[in-house]
This record gives C-alpha cells, structure tokens and sequence, in this order.
C-alpha cells in the first residue's frame, strides 16, 4: 500500500495543473506524454491488483464482488497476456485423456505348473490404451485435485513354438547279376566181343600150305567214351538298404489374451512453472479403481494344445475390483484463455495382481505411455 501511496503521489505531481486544463486542445507533446504517464500508472495499478487479489486467495480471503479498478485495459496498446499469478475466475475444468501404452508384464505362479512356466518364458506384454474424463478443481493457483470415469485395456502375446520331428525311412534297393561257368568230364568205358578176322592156313596130308580161310577170332574191346558238360549259373542278387532321415518342422501359434477394466481415476496436480506465457509444466500423482469387465485367457487340458476363451466379469479368475498407481509430467499449452492442450510421459503400476489370490498367480503389470490431453475450463 505504501507503493500504492507513493505512486498517486508522484502521479499528483506530473499531472499539469488546473491552469493548464483549460478549454482548448493541449499541444501534441503534452498530450502524448500525458497519455504514455496515464498508461504507465493504470499498468501498474493493474499489477498491484493482481498481486494483492493473488495474496488473498492465498490466505483465504474471499475477493470483493465488484472490481477495485474499473479501468479497462487497453487491448490495442498491450497484446493480451495469460498470467498465472491472475486469480483464477474458473477453478472448475474438464480434461480429456487418451494414453497409448506398453506393458510389461511379470508372472509369478506355482513352481511345476507348465502353462505358468510357459507363460513366464514366452509371454510379452502387449500395447493398450488408457483413456479418462476427469473434472479438477483448482484449490491454489498451483495444486488442483480432480476425479472421473475412465477405460483401461492391455494384453499380452503368448508365441507357442512347437518342434515336430518326422522321422522316414527309404529303402534303397541294388541288384547284382552274376554268371558263373561250370565244365564237367565223365568218362565212361564199355567191353564188347568183336569178330576179328583171321587168316588161317589150311594144309594138306603133307603138311604143305594149301590155301587160306579166314576164321572169325572173337576178341574182347574196350570202348572209352568221355562226355564233357559246359553249364552256367546265373545268379541274381539284391540287396535293400534302408535309408532313415529326420525332418524337424516348427510350427509358431500366437495367442492374444486381453483383459478390459472400467476406472475411476482421481489424481492430485501441482504446477511447475509459474509465469505469463502460454507454456507451463505441471506434475500429477494419483490412484485408478478398476473394475475388470471380461477378456480372454490362455487354457489348456493336456499342456500341449492351447487355446484362449472369453471370460466375463466376476467368473474368471481375475480380481472384479484392483487398484493402479499412476504419474505423469505434463507439459500444457493455452490455445485461449479457456482452452489447453497437453502432453505427458506417463506410468502405471499395478498394486494388486490382477488374479485372485486363490489361484496362486501374481501378476502385477507396469505400463508406460504418453498421455494427451485436452483441457476446458469452466
């Protein structure tokens, strides 16, 4: 006040005198400096006000219904400015999220249980979305506090990689042709009588030779007869060689479980920066109810053919009522004086596993993304 005080003094003092104010146009130069002193001085009450409005906001005061200056600023002088030191005439605003995510998933169950340990092995978390409204209400014109319904949905990819290994057997013939040449020698003999003929003298009384007759002497004679036999032998031969080959073939299945929540998100927000511009930063923490409304899960009967089925709310295994923490860092920027838009690095926690405790599985997923918002204040 004292500053307040010094200042209409100093303004008493430049302003011209009665004297001067006399019917008439005043001359260009003291009309320009006048109206350049009046400007500064509305500037600077302007200032003050603001200052002091801001201080009583602070303190819990409540701000007098009719403005302490009533002098209108001059828009085609000074461009419009959006200063967060100003009290904020709508403490009431609407802001619309919508926040592309990743999980990561990690599953703890029973040891021996193979769909748990397939599932630990090969079970990667999937992209999802989170999207709220939520109305804030602005408590300082740093912390706000803001509640609302919202949509949450992640899942997983489970890639099933089997091994067959098909073993066949070709059976590989060879045929072989052999000749082989055989002589045999028998030899054979047989006797027989056989008239000879002979000469045989005839003589007479006296002893003499008178003539010759031919006498048939029998005689035995041998007869050999060799009989030689040319034979071959054709020999065929064949032999089966079986031949074994192995051929592994893998085959790769990919199941897509999923599983969707209705939230109610509440956050607390406390702004960063302070200024005049249109940029600022502000950090939010907060809490998100989820209530599970169905999906789909990984079953199996024999551990090695696996399917997924839906399950609705409140039959599957999953809890019906879970609790997420989440924050972000946000980065807003003021369109107008009522409207903004935002972005914001964001994480997600999930404090409970979403199973039942009955089931001995834990699973508490953690999803990063980056939020967008729009804000409309009210």
């Amino acid at each position: 006040m004292r500053t307040l005080a010094a200042l209409e003094r100093e303004t008493l003092v430049q302003l011209p005198s009665i004297t001067t104010l006399s019917p008439g146009t005043p001359p260009a130069s003291s009309r320009a400096a006048l109206l350049a002193t009046l400007r500064a001085e509305r500037a600077e009450l302007l200032r003050l006000q603001r200052r002091t409005d801001s201080t009583l906001l602070v303190l819990g005061d409540i701000l007098p219904a009719a403005p302490l200056l009533a002098i209108r600023p001059d828009t085609a002088a000074r461009p419009p400015e959006i200063d967060p030191e100003k009290p904020a005439a709508r403490k009431w605003s609407l802001l619309l999220t919508a926040t592309p995510e990743q999980n990561t998933l990690t599953l703890q169950g029973p040891e021996g249980d193979s769909l748990t340990a397939l599932r630990r092995n090969h079970e990667t978390g999937r992209a999802g979305l989170n999207a709220a409204l939520l109305a804030e209400y602005q408590l300082t014109p740093r912390l706000s506090v803001g509640g609302g319904v919202g949509y949450n949905t992640y899942g997983a990819d489970l890639r099933l990689t089997t091994k067959n290994t098909e073993v066949r057997v070709r059976y590989d013939s060879t045929t072989t042709r052999t000749t082989s040449f055989y002589t045999s020698t028998n030899r054979t003999y047989s006797i027989r009588i056989v008239q000879m003929p002979q000469l045989s003298p005839v003589f007479n009384p006296s002893g003499q030779v008178i003539r010759y007759d031919t006498v048939y002497v029998p005689r035995q004679d041998t007869v050999f007869t060799t009989t030689v036999q040319r034979d071959s032998i054709h020999a065929i031969t064949r032999t089966v060689t079986p031949l074994i080959s192995k051929y592994e073939t893998i085959t790769s299945k990919l199941l897509q479980p999923n599983y969707r929540f209705f939230t109610v998100p509440v956050l607390l927000r406390y702004r960063l920066t302070m200024g005049s511009g249109r940029w600022w930063a502000d950090v939010a923490a907060g809490a998100q109810l989820q209530f599970f409304l169905g999906g789909t899960q990984v079953v199996t009967e024999d551990g090695e053919n696996f399917r997924t089925e839906t399950i609705r709310a409140g039959a599957g295994p999953f809890r019906a009522l879970n609790v997420a923490l989440s924050g972000s860092l946000a980065l807003n920027y003021a369109l107008t004086n009522r409207l903004t838009v935002s972005v914001a690095p964001s994480m997600r926690w999930q404090a409970l596993s979403i199973y039942k405790p009955e089931t001995g599985l834990r699973q508490q997923p953690t999803a990063t993304g980056l939020q967008l918002g729009i804000r409309f204040k009210l």
